[in-house]
């Protein structure tokens, strides 16, 4: 019914240069250029229906996708693009005494961006065209932005610590590399922009048996991007949300239990809220963040059975549980995903000399069925797109070190 290839040639260059002081005093400071150039060429194809004869001839060509549209018919969208971004940083401390420490820095950052020869066709499954959906198009942006970072962080004694810091984040304009049925779908997002605030603990017991560390945040973004895609045309835009916030709180826990066993948890707490923003003529003010479950929680353990001349050996296990959570800002209840558990494991043997190593391992356990996106396509064509969480998987592995 629906299969996408994808074709790309990309490179990357990057350079990043620094200078870093040590001067064995209070003062010390980072220093840092920054250059990094994308050149990307991507050709994407919806191909719909394609094995559908819509005439009924006997052949499907370019006269089925005519005649059925979208059925049979291949959705082809190719462009270049050039991404250019240099920023100047600093990041700086000061240690007003052995227990408390200042911290801050700033980035100024200017990014370019050109997509060209954009263009999107409808063709028959045989190539030929059918329509000229998007014409040669392109699009450009140019944006600075002036980031930092302000902090402090306290030891109380040798083993705990508390910190507190305040940052401006912030992320450039972007093109819609998914626009294929009409212009409009053609655009480039405004920069986003963050502000995060976050207190925390990290702490040592029990003779540094014990590690919690703990952190409170909230984050209130400005123009959070993402892609809507409108469920009777398959039409995808690339939006901004102008106003949402994220308030969570997170908690990680090990504990060696004794010199062979070692235990480890962690907890996560989310509460989203969209304050304001409006998604294909629906006011979304008050809905979730998607891909934002309000809890999250991962445990296991680690223990060595044996640890001899024989080499070494051990198991691990891995439990991950999330709650449910949405994939999209309109919060449509038939695309919720509810909560889940994932349970992993591996038998590790490492010989004696370090050189050889084998696992056996097995994910998803329990072949638990779980979605981790959905899209709503119902009133256009009849299906959700969804993408499946990988079921029960195992195997061994086999190394060595030379």
């Amino acid at each position: 019914m629906l299969e996408i290839p994808y074709t790309d040639r990309a490179t990357q260059f990057a350079q990043d240069l620094r200078l870093t002081s040590d001067f064995g005093g209070p003062f010390n400071f980072i220093l840092g250029a920054y250059f990094n150039r994308e050149k990307v060429y991507n050709e994407t194809t919806f191909e719909i229906g394609k094995d559908i004869d819509v005439d009924g001839n006997g052949v499907i060509d370019v006269d089925d996708c005519a005649a059925g549209l979208p059925l049979a018919c291949l959705f082809r969208n190719s462009f270049d693009q050039v991404k250019k971004s240099y920023a100047l940083y600093s990041d700086m401390s000061f240690e007003v005494s052995d227990r408390f420490t200042l911290r801050g820095g700033l980035r100024f950052t200017h990014d370019k961006g050109v997509q060209s020869n954009f263009e999107s066709n409808a063709l028959g499954v045989d190539g030929v065209l059918v329509a000229n959906l998007i014409p040669s198009s392109r699009l450009e942006y140019s944006q600075e932005n002036l980031s930092g970072k302000i902090g402090a962080d306290y030891k109380v004694n040798p083993d705990v610590m508390v910190y507190g810091h305040y940052s401006r984040g912030y992320r450039a304009p972007s093109f819609n590399a998914q626009a294929f049925f009409d212009p409009s779908e053609l655009s480039v997002a405004k920069a986003e922009k963050i502000d995060a605030f976050e207190l925390g603990l990290k702490s040592q017991f029990a003779d540094r048996r014990v590690t919690l560390n703990m952190a409170a945040f909230r984050y209130t973004y400005s123009n959070q991007q993402f892609i809507n895609v409108d469920p009777a045309s398959a039409a995808q835009t690339l939006l901004n949300i102008p106003r949402s916030r994220i308030l969570g709180g997170e908690a990680e826990l090990t504990v060696r239990a004794t010199d062979m066993v070692t235990l480890r948890g962690g907890i996560g707490l989310l509460d989203t809220k969209i304050k304001r923003g409006t998604v294909s003529g629906v006011d979304v003010g008050g809905n979730r963040l998607s891909n934002a479950p309000k809890l999250t929680f991962t445990g296991g353990f680690d223990a060595t059975v044996m640890d001899g001349s024989s080499g070494k050996l051990s198991v691990h296990g891995d439990l991950n549980y999330a709650s449910n959570q949405y994939f999209e800002v309109l919060n449509i209840a038939r695309l919720r995903q509810d909560s889940y558990v994932l349970l992993a494991g591996h038998i590790d043997w490492e010989s004696a000399d370090g050189r050889w190593n084998a696992s056996v391992w097995g994910k998803n356990l329990t072949n638990k069925f779980y979605f981790t996106s959905r899209v709503d396509l119902l009133a256009g064509f009849g299906f959700d797109y969804n993408h499946v969480g990988t079921p029960r998987t195992y195997g061994v592995t086999v190394g060595m070190k030379f």
